[in-house]
């Protein structure tokens, strides 16, 4: 798919990394699916772009609604509600789809806050974390990858062997419920089509993720050089010149990442807003589906998308959630880094950053709440509450009936 795999694997200190190789994959992607990330178009990748993005923000959203106009009455329960969340789902990745097209400009300035950051990545043992990190977040985003392919071929498997499409989508001159090669080729035809969305959505999906843990080691190396300003292993401890500078190019550093931190919010905030509102709707009905309707062959294509739906919201949490932690630790870092043996220079400096180190790097959704593991729980709960309306309603009963 990329080329090749190498970045899968840390590389050796001879061979020149960056931390923007982390997401190299990811805007390959997005490079793919129309985003002029290098202004270097030509009027193929050009025309390319205007269908692009055409499909994903609006032929294939309004494909779902339009369907379920025409054909709501053939619809049967355990289909009807897996097309739901497949839509559900779409409207949310056009959402995503098109803040990025607006914000294209500030994954970039992202990547240059993640080569300023580089520079002060001069020993070896701190190259070899952030090759270490290029080849975990790779690695990551292939997980990506793989759950979200296995999720459309597992659909399309399971359609075929029920005699079905796979996403339910609309095309006008094609209608599978008439004969058995209209079917087929609705389904593969939907396969590749929907598929292609799918793969945008790899990176449309991880992109925030994939920058907060990058972020992530960057905070942790950090650390570890205001730790080692109160080393006493360290040569320069009683150079106040020394320990002057060393200190100033943490400040510095932490300057970048509240910089890298101005720069991705706008677009996480929007998106991620979105995400854990539809996210815990689809969830919801994912649990009706499984439990009321699906049987044994469609609950595998149900839990391979549970697990691309949980990936959307869950592993961010997580970083963030480690990242507020990492920062507590960045001020009980310097706090005990021995500061007021040094000179008064240093002492007032060292004052300052403490004071500018307890205000954590956190970030929000709309400025509404705060990204981290308790939200998503949150998110949890309120997929079994819909659960929970929906048996109290007897849905199962009714579209039986219905049926």
């Amino acid at each position: 798919m990329f080329g090749h795999f190498k970045l899968i694997y840390p590389a050796p200190i001879s061979e020149p990394i960056r931390s923007r190789d982390s997401n190299a994959y990811m805007m390959e992607t997005l490079r793919n699916s129309g985003l002029n990330l290098k202004n270097d178009f030509g009027i193929g990748r050009k025309i390319w772009r205007v269908f692009s993005f055409t499909y994903n923000m609006l032929i294939l959203p309004i494909s779902f609604p339009i369907n379920y106009v025409i054909h709501l009455a053939e619809f049967p329960p355990e289909l009807l509600l897996q097309s739901l969340q497949l839509c559900l789902n779409t409207w949310c990745f056009a959402l995503k789809f098109f803040t990025l097209i607006i914000y294209t400009h500030r994954l970039e300035l992202a990547n240059k806050h993640f080569d300023e950051l580089d520079k002060y990545c001069v020993k070896p043992a701190e190259k070899r974390k952030v090759r270490d990190m290029v080849a975990a977040i790779t690695r990551l985003y292939l997980t990506f990858v793989v759950v979200y392919v296995l999720y459309a071929t597992s659909t399309l498997l399971d359609g075929l062997l029920h005699q079905r499409v796979p996403y339910n989508t609309y095309y006008p001159f094609i209608n599978w419920r008439v004969d058995r090669t209209q079917m087929y080729i609705q389904s593969f035809l939907e396969y590749f089509t929907v598929g292609y969305a799918i793969y945008v959505a790899t990176a449309t999906d991880s992109y925030p993720v994939i920058y907060v843990a990058a972020l992530r080691t960057h905070i942790l190396l950090l650390k570890d050089r205001i730790i080692y300003l109160g080393d006493p292993s360290n040569e320069g401890i009683s150079d106040p010149s020394y320990m002057f500078k060393s200190l100033v190019d943490c400040i510095k550093a932490h300057r970048t990442m509240l910089n890298f931190c101005d720069a991705i919010q706008p677009i996480i905030s929007g998106t991620i807003f979105a995400q854990f509102i539809i996210c815990g709707s689809i969830l919801g009905i994912i649990m009706i589906n499984m439990v009321l309707f699906a049987d044994q062959s469609t609950r595998f294509g149900i839990v391979t998308y549970v697990m691309a739906v949980l990936l959307q919201t869950f592993p961010l949490c997580f970083y963030c959630n480690a990242i507020v932690d990492d920062c507590n630790e960045l001020a009980d870092a310097l706090f005990h880094s021995a500061w007021w043996v040094q000179d008064k220079r240093y002492q007032r400096t060292a004052i300052q950053f403490l004071q500018k180190l307890q205000q954590p790097m956190t970030f929000t959704a709309m400025n509404i709440f705060n990204i981290n593991l308790a939200t998503n729980i949150n998110v949890a709960k309120f997929a079994f509450t819909v659960y929970a309306i929906a048996s109290g309603m007897n849905l199962d009963q009714k579209l039986s009936i219905k049926e």
